[in-house]
């Protein structure tokens, strides 16, 4: 941990001059060491030369006594320039600067900025960063950098662009726009680059041009980390990083696998963060209104950090705020003492609090990444540090303690483990592998293997990935137990292994599915990877991730953007085609009020799709329902689905009760040329899952049928796996390879059969129907009869599956039946079977309840007059829904707080017909 910078950042470009206090360094640098290509220190003996790994990033420059003076007496300006080709952008997964985009840089760092036009990922328009990295490496891992003027997120429109220099060699480039409700406001945002400086100067203004008070305004970023994962500073001890609620911090980071960011106010005053999978929102300032012909401005800093690891940010922001850093070297050496080679893994910096000094608030967790590169060393803060290592199978024997002063390193020695060597192999019953002298690939055997500790349960590492059903793991010794999983459907494959140092051991395990889902195809309707400015996997790492789940149809939805992810060419080159289906699609996301939903899915898209964003339609001030019109008017059928908030929040700009909730969504979805499904179970949003089941309620309730979903919404890996939940679609042929798309789409458009879930695998019955269907209970001329409602739980030994809940019209019908998996299927699976009484009382169905009447909660109180046994009595159209939940979770498979990783399984609607005019709440029986 680290503390924060108390003073103001001060990058050339914003600063007079910068604190002294290193004169006395200034002994003689008569030669600076060259900068480390991976940003690493050169470590040398002789005085001058450990002060001259400052000069790698001009840390130490003239106003602090010439420590580091450049060999021709002065610095290259900064500069401005357009892409022209492919030459002139940035490398990484997600560089998305393209011809005529605008560079910023200097000989340190890299920013591009997009533009004007349409703009990528979630901007509305050009004039954004989308792009930073440092100089040398040239590789970018940033998603993108939105100005927000309000909450929800109002963005600045952009229109004109102008860029020029400074005479102190600080470039710049300028845009401006209009924003707010009506475009009432000016705003200017200047980007600004001194020539040293590893820090981008962000400062915008704007003007209420209206004739009105503008209330409401939240000035800040929204900062979409894409391969960088978000780390945010507590604001006080024992407040967990990465909180999804907002709260004051000194700066938000985001650290790639080679490249560091952190943003900041620029006068060091804190700022209020909110950060959840792959973004952190800033806010900067809060101003209560702003008059007519009023004014506000904020100034921030991004800085450019050269190495992936949090030393590197605090490292910097520590400089940016005037401190000057030392160094630390580390050694790597067995339990003899003898050298070992360099090792991947990372050195942790812990610092001791001195003087009986309270622990810092606004911390967080340092380490340095290493790699398989000699020298392991880095600049670090001045302080007092505990040193270890952990990686490559290996971890410290002791921690070293050693003392960071300005301008000089400090050695650290650190005595590893050995290590063991563990082959695992994975075999499929009922898979064989080709004959001897075949010439055909070998079968693959996706999985994922959780590694544990024997004697805690605790995870040794994070979950590997294995396609081919093959690891060779380089581990610490000790007893593990090892769990290989491929989701719900498969039982699991374990044993406990010792590991002994300098031993190699080999462990074969064989997974079975034991699930019957035959008839349904589990898909994640809404997935993401490093195409969206705010994820950061890779296409190769989406892909395996979603086999090793046990996904068989995925959905690309990135923001805003179609066609280009689309992955079936990446699918059939990792040999995935026969296993999983990948269906290109988009998330049409709006930042603006009038639209009123915050997105929709649509799904699948192919060429026919064109549009300013490669296949995706523009979404700014258009309506949901615009939108929707034209979607239906291209050619072909597709899904289009309401999706909800990250972590499952509402689908509307404006937080409302679920019956007004549903009130604004009965206007877009139903039969017909609305949308076709709502989610209602969004990643490990529990809560908001609840409430979403509310809101389905009432449309169901009012005659708006829709199909309910379950997608993931995954942005990285672990902690957001595919597939959890996922939304089982009821098909012909449920093979992958042959997955009739059009059939896929029927399924949810029409005939509404579909099972959402993250582990148990619920199905449900009345007569020959299923749900999604519409049940008449009636015959012609009789006036009252019997019907059994017929639910069947299925579950791997592994997923729990307590009590199942029946609804009838969003109510709950008596208390929860117990499960107990009172019978074993040959295949290894858990079932039960339940029937219910259905009792078509007399008389003809009521009109439905007017939109907005609520009459239960999600599993809701039973109404009087319903029987304790549980037969449902019938005398008005209805629908039943039946709900599995279990109560121990979905460990090891899955990680993370136990309530968000509870069994929770739905079944679709099923609708009841009690008049026999053929419909029920607006859903037609069919033909």
């Amino acid at each position: 941990m680290i503390r924060s910078p108390e003073r103001p950042l001060r990058p050339a470009a914003v600063r007079g001059r910068r604190p002294g206090g290193l004169a006395a360094l200034a002994l003689a640098c008569a030669t600076c060491a060259p900068p480390a290509q991976n940003g690493s220190v050169v470590v040398s003996s002789g005085a001058a030369e450990r002060l001259g790994m400052l000069c790698r990033w001009g840390h130490g420059d003239a106003e602090q006594g010439e420590l580091c003076p450049r060999a021709d007496g002065a610095a290259r300006p900064a500069r401005v320039r357009r892409i022209a080709g492919p030459a002139d952008a940035l490398s990484g997964p997600l560089a998305a600067g393209r011809p005529g985009d605008h560079v910023l840089e200097n000989d340190e760092i890299v920013v591009v900025v997009e533009q004007l036009g349409p703009g990528a990922g979630l901007a509305e328009s050009g004039g954004h960063v989308i792009d930073a990295a440092d100089a040398r490496a040239r590789r970018d891992e940033l998603g993108q950098i939105v100005a927000r003027l309000g909450a929800p997120a109002r963005q600045a429109v952009y229109s004109e662009l102008a860029t020029g220099a400074g005479e102190d060699g600080a470039a710049w480039i300028e845009v401006r726009g209009r924003g707010g409700a009506g475009g009432a406001l000016s705003v200017t945002t200047r980007y600004t680059l001194g020539p040293r400086d590893r820090a981008l100067v962000i400062a915008t203004s704007i003007q209420n041009d209206g004739g009105a008070p503008i209330e409401g305004l939240d000035l800040g970023d929204v900062v979409h980390w894409g391969a960088a994962a978000p780390i945010a500073p507590a604001s006080a001890p024992g407040t967990a990083p990465g909180s999804r609620g907002e709260r004051e911090a000194p700066y938000v980071a985001g650290v790639g696998t080679g490249v560091a960011y952190a943003l900041a106010a620029a006068d060091g005053a804190p700022l209020r963060a909110r950060s959840g999978a792959g973004f952190s929102d800033a806010t900067f300032a809060r101003p209560a209104a702003l008059p007519p012909g009023g004014r506000a401005t904020y100034q921030r800093v991004l800085a450019v950090a050269p190495r992936g690891d949090p030393l590197a940010v605090a490292t910097e922001l520590f400089f940016l705020g005037g401190g000057a850093p030392g160094g630390v070297a580390i050694e790597l050496v067995d339990a003899r003492g003898a050298p070992l080679p360099p090792l991947a893994g990372r050195v942790t910096l812990t610092p001791i609090a001195e003087g009986g000094a309270a622990p810092a608030a606004g911390a967080i967790d340092l380490w340095l990444r290493a790699g398989e590169r000699a020298p392991l060393a880095a600049e670090a803060p001045p302080g007092l540090y505990l040193v270890g290592f952990e990686g490559s199978g290996r971890r410290a024997l002791a921690s070293a303690r050693i003392r960071i002063r300005a301008g000089e390193i400090a050695p650290a020695r650190l005595a590893l483990s050995g290590a063991g060597q563990l082959d695992i192999v994975l075999h499929e019953r009922g898979v064989s592998a080709p004959a001897e002298g075949e010439d055909l690939f070998v079968p693959l055997t996706p999985a994922k293997v959780s590694l544990l500790d024997a004697a805690t349960g605790k995870a040794v590492s994070p979950p590997h990935l294995t396609l081919t059903g093959e690891l060779q793991l380089s581990l610490p010794p000790g007893r593990l137990r090892v769990v290989a999983s491929r989701g719900p459907e498969y039982a699991l494959a374990e044993a406990t292994v010792d590991i002994a140092d300098n031993t190699r051991a080999r462990l074969d395990l064989t997974l079975e599915r034991v699930v019957d889902t035959a008839g349904y195809i589990g898909c994640d309707l809404r997935q993401h990877t490093a195409q969206s400015a705010d994820a950061g996997v890779d296409t190769t790492a989406r892909l395996v991730s979603n086999a090793v789940e046990g996904v068989e149809c995925a959905v690309t939805s990135e923001h805003n953007l179609a066609l280009a992810a689309d992955l079936r060419r990446d699918t059939a080159v990792l040999r995935l085609d026969a296993k999983l289906r990948v269906l290109p699609g988009v998330e049409l996301t709006s930042g603006r009020r009038g639209a009123g939903i915050g997105s929709l899915g649509v799904f699948p898209l192919g060429s026919e799709a064109a549009a300013p964003r490669e296949g995706a339609l523009r979404w700014v001030d258009e309506a949901a329902g615009e939108i929707l019109r034209e979607v239906r008017a291209l050619p072909g059928e597709r899904v289009v689905q309401v999706s909800r908030a990250s972590a499952g929040g509402s689908p509307l700009h404006a937080q409302a009760a679920p019956d007004q909730a549903a009130s604004l969504l009965a206007q877009i979805v139903g039969d017909g040329a609305g949308a076709d499904a709502l989610e209602v179970w969004t990643g490990r949003g529990v809560a908001a899952r609840d409430s979403a089941l509310e809101e389905l309620w009432v449309l169901l309730r009012a005659s708006r049928p829709v199909t309910p979903t379950a997608t993931s919404d995954t942005h990285g890996l672990l902690g957001a796996e595919p597939g959890y939940p996922r939304t089982y679609v009821g098909v012909a042929d449920d093979d992958p390879g042959r997955l009739d798309v059009a059939d896929l789409v029927a399924g949810l458009r029409r005939r509404r059969d579909v099972v959402i879930t993250n582990g148990p695998f619920v199905t449900m019955r009345l007569g020959d129907t299923r749900q999604g269907g519409v049940a008449s209970a009636r015959r012609p001329g009789a006036r009252r009869e019997t019907l059994s409602l017929s639910i069947r739980v299925e579950r791997a030994p592994w997923v729990d599956a307590r009590e199942l809940h029946v609804l009838v019209g969003g109510v709950a019908n008596g208390a929860p039946i117990p499960l107990e998996g009172a019978r074993t299927t040959p295949a290894g699976a858990l079932v039960d079977e339940i029937a219910i009484p259905v009792v078509l009382g007399g008389g003809g169905g009521r009109p439905p309840p007017r939109l907005g009447a609520r009459d239960g909660g999600a599993l809701g109180a039973s109404r009087s007059g319903q029987s304790a046994h549980g037969a449902i009595a019938v005398a008005e159209d209805t629908f039943v829904v039946a709900i599995v939940r279990g109560r121990r979770p979905l460990e090891p498979v899955l990680a993370g707080a136990p309530d968000e990783i509870l069994p929770f399984a739905m079944t679709a609607p099923l609708w009841i017909d009690a008049d026999g005019d053929g419909r029920s709440l607006g859903r037609a029986a069919a033909p």
